[in-house]
């Protein structure tokens, strides 16, 4: 060639890729894979003349070089020995404080923290990696302070150091774990001791758990009161605080036994807590059921002769007691018969019952001792006004076994009013209409306790 070269073509034989290709001078080309190539130069000059330049290439595999760990710790006073799986023609660096540098298997006894690289010759292609030793002059293992926990509770220890082995221990030398942090659930105060290693290097420390019980709240088996009743609560706890809810109708509720009153079923509930290392709350809680008291009617007060039957008749309980019993046939029926003698002039029965359920109701009759008769008694008047007071006109039996009939009428005869139930009366209406001040008739006719009828008739004034 005559000319100056003026032109570069390189074609490098990858047949897996296209821009195999180059036109500088001096080029550079990285292949994927080993193969054999066909490297292909071609070049020009300024008169046009052209040349070829035709190689064979061995692309060989990068070796491939596995170090066992990137970082690790030793002790000042321990050496390590740090083997690498690979072959080829080995190479340490720094060679200080280190044996068999040419090898793949080296011993390292740095004083200080040093990063060593090792590189591997395989047919011309190299591979390296780095491998840092930290060294540490000694080692410190802290175990952190001691605490108290719940018993039956679970807690992690944690310790504080750069070791890289850990045995734990408690007082009696039995082996806990080898975990660095491990979870403990001990039975009562318990003192752990930790043994760290970093190859010759050692430290120990001593950590104690304490375990308080959790708190207790107990406050008995649910409970019935009757509506307007009070009950006291009676809590034992094993705890330093508690608190009641809701504290509503609640008496003393700063005290184990407060007084409740609910208006309605209520559950009480008492949280308790304990500040001496267990953090953990407590609750449990009692059902207060409020049940009515029964309405019980003893009967409408009456009149009764001497030593004449009289039949008693307690509504609105299921169970029932009379008090006193003088006179009464059975004084823990409802319907007991009253037979009282002439040396009482009047008597007041209580009667007393529940519905199965504790809560009583009570009610009262005055029976009026007549010592004549029978006979039917009838108000001379009455004042239907709705004060509760007179307000109705009734016939009163005394010694009346049976009513047959209470018949009312106005001046013009015409029937207002008529009933054959003892204790009913008339209210002063007729249809729908209070009828005026005035004097109105009465029929009334009965039988006593032998059978013989009794009959009255006469007059009674509204009062209006």
């Amino acid at each position: 060639m005559y000319g100056s070269v003026n032109f570069w073509k390189w074609n490098f034989g990858d047949e897996s890729v296209l821009n195999d290709t180059s036109r500088l001078k001096n080029a550079t080309y990285k292949y994927q894979n080993p193969s054999l190539k066909t490297v292909q130069l071609i070049v020009g000059d300024s008169k046009g003349c052209i040349d070829t330049l035709t190689r064979a290439l061995s692309v060989s595999e990068k070796p491939l070089l596995q170090v066992p760990f990137k970082d690790t710790l030793i002790c000042s006073i321990d050496s390590l020995p740090i083997n690498v799986n690979s072959t080829g023609i080995f190479n340490w660096e720094p060679n200080i404080n280190i044996s068999n540098t040419n090898t793949a298997n080296v011993l390292v006894y740095p004083k200080d923290t040093t990063k060593y690289i090792v590189s591997i010759n395989n047919n011309g292609c190299i591979s390296k990696d780095t491998i840092t030793v930290n060294v540490l002059p000694f080692i410190k293992v802290t175990a952190g302070l001691d605490s108290t926990i719940c018993l039956s509770d679970t807690i992690q220890l944690r310790v504080k150091s750069d070791a890289l082995q850990y045995q734990w221990t408690n007082q009696l030398n039995e082996t806990i774990s080898s975990v660095k942090n491990p979870f403990v659930k001990p039975s009562g105060n318990t003192t752990y001791f930790v043994t760290a290693n970093l190859g010759k290097c050692q430290d120990r420390d001593s950590i104690v758990i304490k375990t308080v019980p959790y708190p207790i709240a107990s406050l008995g088996n649910d409970t019935l009161i009757c509506f307007g009743s009070r009950l006291q609560l009676n809590a034992t706890i094993t705890g330093t605080r508690f608190q009641w809810f809701p504290s509503l109708n609640m008496f003393n509720a700063n005290s184990l036994q407060p007084l409740v009153a609910p208006s309605k079923t209520t559950r009480y509930f008492l949280r308790v807590t304990d500040t001496l290392g267990c953090p953990k709350t407590v609750t449990d809680s009692i059902l207060v059921q409020v049940a009515a008291k029964p309405i019980i009617f003893a009967g409408n007060d009456t009149v009764v002769s001497s030593n004449q039957p009289l039949q008693l008749n307690a509504k609105g309980g299921e169970f029932y007691q009379w008090f006193p019993i003088t006179g009464l046939s059975d004084p823990s029926i409802a319907n007991p018969i009253a037979q009282l003698g002439s040396t009482i002039d009047s008597i007041i029965y209580r009667v007393r019952s529940d519905n199965g359920n504790s809560c009583y109701g009570e009610d009262f009759i005055k029976v009026l001792v007549y010592k004549g008769g029978p006979d039917i008694y009838i108000p001379s008047g009455f004042t239907p006004n709705g004060d509760g007071k007179n307000d109705l006109l009734r016939p009163i039996p005394i010694g009346i076994a049976q009513l047959t009939y209470f018949k009312l009428y106005n001046r013009w005869g015409q029937l207002i009013f008529s009933t054959n139930e003892i204790g009913k009366g008339w209210n002063g209406i007729y249809n729908g209409e209070q009828q005026p001040t005035g004097t109105y008739i009465f029929q009334a006719e009965g039988k006593d306790f032998t059978g013989k009828i009794i009959y009255k008739k006469g007059t009674a004034v509204l009062i209006r």
